[in-house]
């Protein structure tokens, strides 16, 4: 098939450097140079797939078809398809090089369900079967409208039903499904789906072409169709995410450090540097061990452009706050491909999607945290206060402690199988993980340093019971608390802040002398929150219960604190969304942590 393959292509104007030698060896085909020096492989346009090529061979609908599908490339991955039915492949153009493409590819799309299963945890695992779904939706979007014209396999309308019934296939059934392959019935899915693994692992960007098509188009009488020459433009220019097959070229393996020029003049040229003895490679771009995975079924244990993504559902009430102070993720942001996928910007149907590489947490990560925990006194803040800062560093490291968390079981299951695949999910995950604990630890840096910056803004439960001796002296009369300690193993913060926060609020009920250092600022913030707040019936029987075990049992026991001033179930309402309002959550143990707002 090799011979075959550069046969042809050398007989239809190819050039290809005289020390480049062709192999195909045990890892699939390659190529080495023979003599070192530049080398280069020249593929003239005819040899090429492309739309313009499938619209060609398909007919003149189906340039218009293409606009309307799901992907730009599905009528190109139709094509393809059915030229590799024997009874298209056998008078094709592009026979040799059809039969030169791997029949399979180890991609988790088509792995059996137990393989599948070592993915669980993962984001490949969980966003595999939506990927599959949407590649069943771009395949229909396609399928369905072939013009009745249209020679069809036997089985085409079989094939459709599939559409319907997908949903309800175990993962089982999808595995048996996809995995029976049948050639000669192109318009299946299975036969579309091996079409889309060939253009997700050797396929080049169009727009590469773009100066030989608008060559072609200056000749074209224009102003004759009522189009300006800006618009031809428009329309024989190809998107940013069509894509291509380069015959000969894509034989080269990819390495993300190779060194390589490409061209789209009169045709498509390959340029690089060779030497003696060592492989040839070609550079698709940086990719991650997750696209590895998905695209070829390998990783690398060391991949420099590895990452992992964290997805973001964002409450629809703060896409306004996000989109004023955040500069949200972009196409490049998203992908590091030479091909890029259609992008369009955030919506409020759609999650934000970041990637956490190695030794970088994004900014635009930690201002997304930061400005989704603003509340109501923090509205009219144009830059993250103090405590919308250090509560969004701690929920960001919540979620990637518990996103590394939820690796565990597929790091485990995937070390003790010996499969192939299992060695490529267990280097997965575990390059996940560890990108996941080093972008937490990044994250509790920057907390600690915010901590130190703002300490004096800062006040903290344990300070509260070490400085308020009358206060620490209360809660051991009447809950029988003897150290700091007992509080955070009896699971008593809150019950305890409540309460402090009361006595805060009261201060100018107490003596001078006893209780003037409980501090202002909080005894502002309760008379501000107790002007805000309007307190429902169906709110006091809520609290009612909590105000008889825990208020009550203060009174009689401590009453030199708790019977002075306001201590009403009122009270210990607005002391709850106080905490809530200007305090912030910390680490494991979920200490909470009040914030002085900035004058």
């Amino acid at each position: 098939m090799l011979e075959d393959l550069l046969a042809w292509a050398r007989s239809n104007g190819s050039e290809i450097s005289s020390s480049v030698s062709f192999q195909n060896g045990d890892s699939g085909f390659g190529a080495v140079c023979t003599s070192s020096g530049p080398i280069s492989i020249r593929v003239p346009s005819a040899l090429i797939i492309r739309l313009e090529t499938a619209v060609e061979h398909l007919g003149p609908d189906f340039g218009d078809l293409a606009t309307k599908t799901r992907s730009i490339n599905a009528v190109i991955k139709m094509f393809l398809a059915r030229e590799r039915a024997p009874a298209h492949l056998a008078c094709s153009f592009f026979k040799p090089y059809i039969e030169s493409l791997p029949a399979n590819i180890n991609s988790p799309y088509v792995w059996s369900a137990e393989d599948q299963k070592l993915l669980a945890g993962t984001n490949l695992g969980s966003s595999l079967r939506e990927n599959l779904a949407e590649l069943i939706e771009e395949w229909w979007s396609v399928v369905s409208v072939l013009p009745d014209s249209m020679e069809k396999p036997t089985q085409h309308y079989v094939n459709m039903k599939f559409y319907y019934e997908h949903k309800f296939y175990t993962t089982e059934d999808m595995h048996k499904y996809v995995t029976d392959v049948d050639v000669a019935n192109w318009t299946s899915f299975p036969c579309y789906l091996w079409a889309a693994m060939i253009f997700k692992s050797r396929s080049f960007p169009a727009y590469l072409l773009q100066e030989e098509t608008e060559r072609k188009n200056e000749g074209k009488d224009i102003e004759k169709e009522g189009k300006t020459a800006d618009q031809t433009k428009s329309e024989t220019t190809p998107p940013s995410d069509s894509a291509m097959l380069v015959p000969v070229v894509d034989l080269l393996n990819h390495s993300p450090t190779a060194k390589v020029t490409w061209s789209g003049s009169g045709g498509f040229t390959l340029s690089t540097e060779g030497e003696a003895g060592q492989e040839i490679f070609n550079n698709y771009g940086q990719k991650g061990n997750e696209e590895l995975l998905l695209a070829y079924g390998f990783c690398l244990e060391t991949n420099e452009a590895d990452s992992v993504a964290l997805r973001i559902k964002v409450p629809p009430s703060k896409w306004d706050v996000l989109r004023e102070h955040v500069k949200l993720p972009t196409l490049a942001d998203y992908t590091t491909s030479v091909v890029p996928a259609a992008f369009e910007a955030p919506t409020p149907e759609k999650d934000l999607l970041f990637f956490i590489g190695r030794d970088r947490v994004p900014s635009n990560l930690v201002e997304t945290f930061q400005w989704l925990v603003q509340n109501s006194w923090e509205s009219q803040c144009s830059t993250p206060t103090i405590r919308m800062k250090l509560s969004g560093l701690n929920h960001l490291r919540q979620a990637m402690e518990a996103k590394s968390a939820l690796l565990e079981p597929s790091l485990r299951a995937s070390a003790t199988s010996s499969s192939e695949n299992a060695k490529m999910v267990h280097i997965y995950v575990q390059a996940q993980k560890k990108l996941l604990d080093g972008g937490a630890k990044i994250v509790k840096r920057l907390e600690k340093a915010e901590l130190a910056t703002h300490r004096d803004h800062l006040v903290s439960l344990k300070s509260v019971y070490k400085r308020d001796q009358p206060f620490a002296r209360s809660l051991l009369v009447a809950l029988g608390v003897a150290s700091f300690d007992d509080i955070v193993n009896r699971q008593l913060q809150d019950q305890v802040w409540l309460l402090y926060l009361i006595r805060c609020f009261n201060k100018k009920k107490y003596p001078d002398t006893e209780e003037s250092y409980l501090p202002e600022w909080l005894t502002k913030s309760f008379a501000r929150m107790d002007k805000e707040t309007e307190v429902t019936a169906e709110e006091v029987l809520q609290f009612r219960e909590l105000y008889e075990n825990i208020i009550l049992p203060m009174n009689q026991a401590a009453p030199e604190i708790y019977n002075v001033g306001k201590w009403t179930v009122r009270e210990l309402i607005v002391s709850t969304r106080l905490l809530d309002t200007i305090g912030f959550v910390r680490g494991r143990d979920q200490e909470c942590i009040l914030v002085q707002q900035e004058e």
